[in-house]
């Protein structure tokens, strides 16, 4: 429904700029298409994503949601910002004045009214999410990258839309075309800067985030609150996919206790890891038997997860 509505305004935006010469309008609607084509996108993405673990690839194809919202970012920047300042630019060179704007300004009425209950549909889909964050605190939090796409993608054609009716509007009441073509440059700006800040927060995720601060408190206290676990000497954390989390933690354990016992109590730690780890959680321990003379203290237990394994 997004993306054949998506479609339709491109079109309408693309024959709008046609009748009037509006260079803004002409921006508008490549903007448009490359929403359109990011839509389709991420819907590759998350097919893609869904297939079942394999052989060579053991923790499943989750990370391509990552990936086509990377190329998502490449998309925004190159047809979407890139393509609309050429387009400006060229309006400016040749001094082209706009004729007729009435169906200019139709036609970006029509979608301000669509993107803004767009992006109203985002917010309240992902309110629950946001909680008490910012928007800016979550974006760089979230790992669903379709969040980070999806939103700056509405609020930027809330902007673009605005640009563009200034644009025309003040090109219709000076009768200077170049303001249109500012504005078709000011709206390429605006696109090349979000697709600079999905690609910078896509590359994070495919290099591989941690788990979000709160989380790793949860499962280290999880851990470390086991009975027969002494304490958490190393925890790491990896995103592999926006639901699927990989826990590596070594532990320590007291020698005297049986293997029997030191298994119970990683069993233990593994189903209380899941319990307050909201994801599809794989979880690895590692116990490491000491003298329970020489244990080391809790503040110690509490260490900084960067430590190094080996350390006695």
């Amino acid at each position: 429904m997004a993306l054949a509505a998506n479609l339709a305004i491109a079109v309408a935006k693309a024959g709008a700029a046609a009748i009037t010469g509006s260079s803004a309008m002409l921006a508008e609607a490549i903007h448009s298409v490359a929403d359109s084509v990011n839509e389709v996108l991420l819907l590759i993405g998350a097919r893609r994503a869904s297939r079942p673990p394999d052989l060579r690839h053991p923790f499943g194809h989750a990370r391509y949601r990552f990936l086509y919202a990377f190329v998502v970012s490449l998309t925004v920047f190159w047809i979407g910002g890139v393509l609309s300042v050429l387009e400006g630019v060229n309006h400016l060179i040749a001094g082209e004045q706009i004729v007729d704007p009435r169906w200019a300004f139709g036609v970006l009425a029509l979608a301000a009214m669509l993107e803004g209950w767009s992006l109203r549909t985002t917010v309240r889909a992902w309110g629950g999410a946001k909680g008490e964050l910012t928007w800016k605190r979550l974006l760089r939090d979230t790992k669903a990258p379709e969040l980070i796409v999806v939103f700056l993608e509405d609020l930027g054609a809330i902007m673009g839309v605005a640009i563009a009716a200034l644009g025309v509007t003040l090109s219709a009441i000076t009768g200077e075309g170049a303001w249109d073509g500012l504005a078709s440059i000011a709206i390429g700006i605006l696109l090349m800067a979000i697709g600079l800040v999905v690609n910078r927060e896509t590359q994070s995720l495919l290099v591989g985030e941690a788990a979000a601060v709160g989380v790793v408190a949860d499962i280290r206290d999880a851990i470390a609150s086991t009975e027969g676990i002494s304490g958490v000497r190393e925890l790491r954390t990896i995103h592999v996919g926006p639901e699927d989390l990989v826990v590596a933690a070594g532990v320590w354990v007291d020698a005297e206790r049986s293997a029997n016992a030191i298994t119970r109590s990683i069993d233990e730690a593994r189903h209380r890891v899941g319990e307050v780890a909201p994801f599809r959680t794989i979880v690895i321990i590692e116990p490491r038997a000491r003298d329970p003379e020489i244990l080391p203290t809790r503040a110690d237990d509490t260490a900084s997860p960067a430590s190094d394994p080996s350390d006695p």
